[in-house]
């Protein structure tokens, strides 16, 4: 009895000490950033550039660490496009992954998911820290509509003329390329669709991706069936060179809430491609946020704004 009252104690003081709120900081000369709790232990030591987008005045609200810049991995071949960028650690200071370099810095977040790189391998990772895939040798695209394209066998870059922009390119003919999913398995087309909301791709239907309850159902079927945002959408968004073919927006949530994110992520997308124009969250019970800016505005604000913009334009 005694040890266990023991272990519980442990569990509990291990289980206070990783929710307890952490902070990015740094030296007294700026030249390093380290991440440490609200009560001074060091979770990450000073060890990283304080080139990235630190918020020193804010605590950490990911269920993540995101360490912007280390020392690259030298033994990958720069032919490789799989290049590592920073290091991302869980709440208590555990190393997790190297973030996929894109745009000079880490991979960018689609739905919720990123990829990864290890030993010039690339996989994905999702916001809640679980490697969806193992790393293999190839090149993954990101995820839309609730999958990713992913070529598995060798690849080079290939630069363009003036030697800036490079894209990817099999180093012979034994590749292969496939879908994945959002659970990082491997999907089969089919020629004819099982379902109006499938997904296309290269003259073959994969099952509609997205799960969800008969209340989240509701919270995008709201968005779904607004007129008003129809309307602009028209206004803002739309390609009115192309007026014969209108672009009908569709919403899903792409990520749900979890103990650090407690909204929904709900993604606009036309013709089954995602609008950055159109990202969204949501709570549970039907409160909706423009993002703009990393900025959330009420959505029914940020609708009366810009009715009132394209009233007056007109």
């Amino acid at each position: 009895m005694k040890l266990l009252l023991i272990f519980t104690a442990v569990l509990c003081f291990l289980n206070s000490f990783s929710q307890e709120q952490l902070y990015y900081f740094t030296n007294s000369d700026s030249t390093g950033v380290g991440v440490r709790t609200a009560s001074g232990s060091i979770i990450v030591p000073l060890q990283f550039s304080t080139i990235g987008a630190y918020d020193f005045d804010h605590p950490i609200t990911t269920p993540f660490i995101e360490m912007y810049c280390s020392a690259q991995d030298t033994s990958i071949n720069p032919m490789n496009p799989n290049q590592p960028s920073g290091r991302v650690y869980d709440r208590t200071g555990k190393f997790l992954y190297t973030p996929f370099l894109y745009d000079n810095g880490p991979d960018y977040w689609h739905e919720g998911i990123r990829r990864y790189v290890q030993q010039g391998k690339v996989g994905y990772v999702d916001l809640n820290n679980n490697r969806l895939t193992d790393p293999k040798v190839g090149f993954a695209d990101f995820f839309n509509y609730g999958y990713a394209s992913f070529y598995e066998g060798a690849v080079n870059k290939v630069y363009n003329k003036g030697g800036e922009h490079w894209t990817v390119s099999p180093a012979n003919d034994s590749g292969r390329t496939y879908l994945i999913n959002r659970d990082g398995v491997e999907v089969q087309g089919s020629k004819k669709p099982s379902s109006a909301k499938d997904y296309y791709y290269e003259g073959l239907y994969y099952p509609y991706p997205f799960h969800n309850t008969t209340q989240e159902r509701a919270l995008i079927e709201r968005l779904n069936q607004s007129a008003e945002i129809h309307q602009i959408d028209s206004y803002l968004f739309s390609n009115h060179e192309k007026a014969d073919e209108p672009d009908h927006i569709q919403f899903e949530i792409v990520t749900k809430p979890s103990v650090y994110m407690p909204y929904y992520t709900i993604q606009g997308y036309k013709r089954q491609r995602a609008d950055d124009n159109w990202v969204l969250e949501a709570t549970a019970d039907g409160q909706y946020f423009y993002i703009q800016n990393k900025v959330r505005i009420p959505l029914d604000q940020w609708i009366r704004k810009q009715l009132v913009q394209a009233n007056k334009s007109r």
